[in-house]
């Protein structure tokens, strides 16, 4: 049976679309199966300790971690910048606002010329990252949080964490740095 060649060019397109977008070989989902959020401190902590590979005593800025917990079970939303619906940018924007009070531009290309360049090694809690999801520029950010971890906003996974050391992440790193 010989299948239209628009069914094959969809069938094509959702899967390069699937793969390129997701981009991510190990990306860890941080909403919970309930699509309930964790509110007390012992959830919280114990939740990224363990999502981070860490002893509870590493999860130290609750601040930081009780907001990324408050946009876990947003949905992305091109453009977005807040918990009814959030991009990638929008997320770490509002991460250096509300957990640091640093107003930091809207877009990913102006945020990535915000910030001091440093060294992978050099990475700090609140620090950005920069990827390149296809093309040759930056066109994704995400916020380091610890043991080689950084979150970010996928149109695919809504809010994840993902590893520096995986492959896949490390062919799409640009740069990184903090705000200025």
């Amino acid at each position: 049976m010989k299948l239209p060649a628009c069914l094959i060019y969809a069938a094509l397109v959702i899967v390069f679309t699937t793969t390129s977008l997701a981009g991510y070989s190990q990306a860890t989902p941080v909403k919970n199966d309930s699509g309930a959020t964790f509110t007390s401190t012992d959830e919280i902590v114990g939740k990224y300790a363990q999502l981070l590979s860490v002893p509870k005593d590493s999860i130290k800025n609750m601040k930081l971690y009780t907001v990324i917990e408050q946009y876990s079970i947003a949905p992305y939303k091109y453009g977005g910048n807040d918990q009814t619906g959030v991009d990638c940018s929008g997320f770490s924007s509002a991460i250096e606002k509300l957990v640091y009070g640093v107003s930091i531009p809207r877009s990913t290309g102006q945020q990535a010329k915000a910030i001091q360049s440093k060294n992978i090694s050099d990475l700090k809690e609140g620090d950005l990252v920069f990827l390149k999801l296809g093309g040759s520029s930056i066109n994704h950010v995400g916020v380091y949080l610890q043991n080689g971890f950084f979150i970010h906003a996928t149109s695919n996974l809504g809010i994840v964490l993902d590893n520096l050391n995986d492959p896949d992440t490390q062919q799409r790193f640009m740069t990184c740095g903090s705000v200025k």
